[in-house]
């Protein structure tokens, strides 16, 4: 004889359950005398698991050091949360989910969502992506001058304000005093974190 029978396992949480079933016999007076008889099922219910998706910025994205990113995961199964963290790069994360840059570079990001009494960890994703300095803008000014026995230096300004320059008069550091014409370079200062620029002109003296 084959005992089936259904056991609604709905809202339990993990653990381990035992359902009891009797069966008795029809006639247990003439042939079953060891009726009825007691069977128990265990039952182990496990922890289910959970699949992080959709992660963004995806990995080989492009960003510059000026624009803000957010940060985006859809996780599978639980409502527990996906969280974000850098684990390499010069990124800071505020808000939760708001990607911000101090510096150019590879900035890799963490995605992850963690496990309850009744949800697995989900495996931790890893995206990474290269964060380039914003362009800024070199002007350079006062580019027709008249010889007067002195250096005549260019005036130079930057957008955003306030920039360092270095600046190169035919490939000297230092401003020319003759008559002539010189190939004049800005250049934000190469070390510098967020941004970088360059503009050539010519000076006449």
């Amino acid at each position: 004889t084959v005992l089936t029978n259904q056991v609604d396992i709905t809202g339990l949480g993990v653990g381990t359950y035992y359902a009891t079933n009797q069966v008795t016999a029809a006639d247990a007076t003439t042939y079953a005398t060891n009726s009825p008889q007691t069977v128990v099922v265990t039952l182990i219910v496990s922890k289910a698991d959970q699949t992080i998706t959709a992660f963004t910025p995806t990995n080989g994205s492009a960003f510059v050091t000026t624009n803000p990113v957010g940060l985006s995961a859809t996780g599978g199964g639980s409502t527990n949360p996906v969280v974000f963290w850098v684990t390499n790069g010069p990124g800071v994360i505020t808000g939760l989910t708001n990607l911000a840059f101090n510096g150019a570079g590879s900035v890799s990001i963490v995605a992850s969502q963690a496990g309850d009494t009744n949800w697995n960890a989900a495996p931790t994703l890893t995206n990474t992506f290269a964060v380039t300095r914003a362009t800024a803008t070199v002007n350079l000014t006062g580019l027709s001058q008249t010889y007067n026995g002195t250096a005549r230096p260019v005036t130079t300004s930057t957008v955003p304000v306030g920039l360092p320059l270095t600046v190169t008069y035919a490939g000297n550091a230092w401003a020319p005093t003759n008559a002539g014409s010189y190939a004049v370079t800005g250049m934000v200062n190469s070390g510098h974190a967020m941004y970088q620029g360059t503009n050539v002109a010519t000076l006449t003296i």
